[in-house]
């Protein structure tokens, strides 16, 4: 007992002094608690508003109820997730002293941020393909300088945001499932005095035995841009072979022509959508992007190429597009040897 309570979870006395183990859960509900022993000043601001200490409550309860079905290593990086986001709320809405009283427009800056992390956390565990995805959160903000406020003008936001999400894999740390946590895992791009807000959501195209692919949603701007920077990416990993990236050979036979193909779909799909642009989208542009594997996309249904904005042609207004191949429509390019779901199309 006492080697389970040093390794797998946390002791504690009863009355009748005999050793209990706590689960995973109970722990996440008590280093969550934000009225509990040492969360700081402003935890116990929030503690002391009723408004707020029940939308944290919120949160909690989801956070709780999520643990259970994830490891005890797991369960604590949603605390630490909770706990990062919580004090990046505060700087994000003009917090910058935890031992000062929120104002009325800090109040309900606060209720809205926590009201929508409330809806945000029932998200953070999905079982999809036989795996267990943790949302992982990069979340940090640091208040505009005055330096930089009074070169901005009337325009400039009270701080800089970072939020950088990516998917982790829980569970037994097989060597394939700790490469695919190692590939997928996103770092920001910027430090906060660059004064460039930063944003990386995901979503997860297919999983499954032989292969995972997530779609990566990437945005940037900096407070004295004009516009901002918008892209895609897709990291899909063969977990059949170690977990490693998809490579093109993966997918299509060598000398098949997939490399026309692809690009001539492409061309069709893009000039119907914007009809009114002649002569449009430049061949050489879609086939340089059409024919990259980080701009793939692998579902159950077909490929998608992924056109980030200003990848074939057009402007930067004119934003991305998606162009979906069914497989059966590949049949012929296909790998014979392509792991599942390409492979069910051969």
């Amino acid at each position: 007992m006492a080697f389970a309570c040093a390794t797998l979870a946390a002791c504690t006395d009863n009355p009748n002094g005999a050793k209990t183990e706590r689960s995973s859960a109970e722990r996440v509900a008590e280093q969550l608690d934000i009225c509990g022993a040492g969360g700081g000043e402003f935890a116990q601001r929030v503690c002391d508003n009723r408004s707020l200490a029940a939308l944290d409550g919120q949160v909690r309860a989801t956070l709780v109820a999520e643990s259970a079905s994830i490891s005890d290593a797991g369960a604590q990086l949603l605390v630490q997730n909770q706990n990062r986001w919580r004090n990046a709320a505060r700087v994000s809405c003009g917090i910058v002293d935890e031992a000062i009283e929120p104002d009325a427009t800090q109040q309900r800056c606060l209720e809205a941020a926590f009201r929508a992390r409330a809806q945000d956390a029932q998200n953070s565990v999905q079982e999809v393909g036989g795996y267990t995805f943790q949302r992982m959160e990069l979340v940090d903000a640091t208040p505009v300088t005055a330096e930089i406020a009074s070169a901005v003008g009337g325009t400039a936001p009270i701080a800089i945001q970072r939020d950088i999400r990516f998917p982790r894999i829980d569970g037994p740390q097989t060597p394939a499932i700790r490469r695919f946590n190692e590939l997928v895992a996103q770092q920001p791009q910027f430090e906060l005095g660059d004064a460039t807000n930063e944003n990386v959501n995901y979503s997860i195209a297919y999983a499954g035995e032989e292969l995972i692919s997530v779609k990566f949603i990437i945005s940037s701007d900096s407070i004295a841009a004009a516009n901002a920077t918008n892209t895609v990416k897709a990291v899909t990993v063969v977990m059949s072979d170690g977990g490693r990236l998809l490579s093109e050979s993966d997918v299509f036979r060598a000398d098949s022509g997939w490399q026309d193909f692809i690009t001539d779909r492409a061309v069709a799909r893009i000039s119907r959508e914007f009809p009114d642009y002649a002569n449009f989208p430049p061949r050489r542009d879609v086939y340089e992007t059409a024919t990259k594997p980080h701009l793939w996309l692998i579902t159950e249904q077909g490929l998608v190429l992924m056109f980030p904005p200003l990848s074939f042609g057009g402007s930067h207004a004119d934003g991305g597009i998606e162009v979906t191949i069914p497989w059966a429509d590949l049949r012929r390019y296909l790998n014979p040897a392509a792991p599942a779901p390409i492979r069910a199309a051969v």
